[in-house]
């Protein structure tokens, strides 16, 4: 998941985020002497991360402009990170849409010396001898918490197929990664099947399927996004396996998957809160935009959730 794909459960909904190709550019009516961060997203960015971006920028005190561009469209997305430097932004705070835009805005950042936070996966280390820094999620944390508690419901002992993401995708891989950890660690359990499905839950669900319809016996799915999970669970249900027989995981805690575990029918998810990340980003970047020391990597916290957590947790 990447996080894209956790971006999915809980985009937002308007006219500005429809279409193949989207942009809007937004700036706050603040004095011309203000600071201005640029913050550069896909189109379906999460709400959560979209308003803590925002509400912390404002708290700050700092002009805002918003550029968005849809998943993949990298092109684009350099383009206006070369716009927005141009017009000398203070620093860029970027959710890149694909791998070859993270790398080129960071190159462009620190050949222009502007301060950039990148949220999610990815920086070289060598990155770091200028003004960089990323937001980061503990997703190997994340993986293992959610194999973890996968395998104390299981018992301690049963078969576990695991649902990756693009094989290229850092983030899917490191959630995946630390599953198999655990697994690795736990003789009792043994993996039975593993499939990369690029995050859809209709290649999930059909994954799923293909693995029941030849006999695997599986008692838990491990599924790297909360999106793959709600289409192993379709599967599962559609096989008229009662629900809980197979227990299954995912990451994101998005909205349906939240939905889904008090309907029985996923038995845990992982939370990263998506509003802490972007009011870390904006911090970082004003730090940076003053030459004072910012974390490498700021490290978001993973929180483990079940059904028995999510209604009074997430009761908001």
């Amino acid at each position: 998941m990447n996080w894209i794909e956790w971006a999915r459960g809980r985009s937002i909904g308007g006219s500005l985020w429809r279409g193949s190709l989207v942009l809007a550019l937004a700036a706050w009516a603040l004095p011309a002497s203000a600071t201005t961060i640029a913050f550069l997203t896909p189109a379906g960015v999460a709400r959560r991360l979209h308003d803590g971006l925002d509400e912390q920028a404002r708290a700050r005190g700092v002009a805002t402009r918003f550029a968005y561009a849809p998943d993949g469209a990298g092109d684009e997305q350099i383009a206006q990170a070369r716009r927005l430097i141009a017009e000398r932004a203070d620093a860029l705070v970027v959710v890149p849409v694909d791998s070859a835009a993270r790398e080129e805005i960071t190159r462009l950042a620190l050949e222009a010396d502007v301060p950039l936070v990148l949220i999610g996966h990815g920086a070289r280390t060598d990155w770091f001898a200028g003004r960089v820094t990323q937001v980061v999620p503990s997703d190997l944390v994340a993986g293992r918490l959610q194999m973890r508690k996968l395998a104390q419901m299981s018992g301690g002992a049963g078969r576990v197929a695991i649902l990756a993401g693009s094989a290229t995708d850092p983030v899917s891989a490191l959630r995946s990664r630390g599953a198999r950890e655990v697994l690795a660690e736990s003789p009792r359990l043994r993996l039975v099947a593993e499939a990369a499905t690029d995050a859809s839950r209709t290649t999930a669900r059909a994954t799923v399927a293909g693995w029941l319809a030849r006999g695997i016996g599986i008692d838990a799915i491990a599924a790297t996004s909360d999106e793959m999970a709600l289409g192993a669970a379709e599967a599962v249900e559609a096989a008229r396996i009662p629900a809980g027989r197979i227990r299954i995981g995912g990451v994101d805690a998005t909205a349906e998957g939240m939905q889904a575990m008090q309907d029985l029918r996923l038995a845990v998810t992982i939370f990263q809160d998506a509003g802490v990340q972007g009011r870390r980003a904006v911090d970082d970047a004003l730090a940076l935009i003053r030459r004072e020391p910012a974390p490498p990597s700021d490290w978001v916290p993973s929180e483990l959730i079940t059904d028995r957590m999510s209604t009074t947790h997430f009761s908001r």
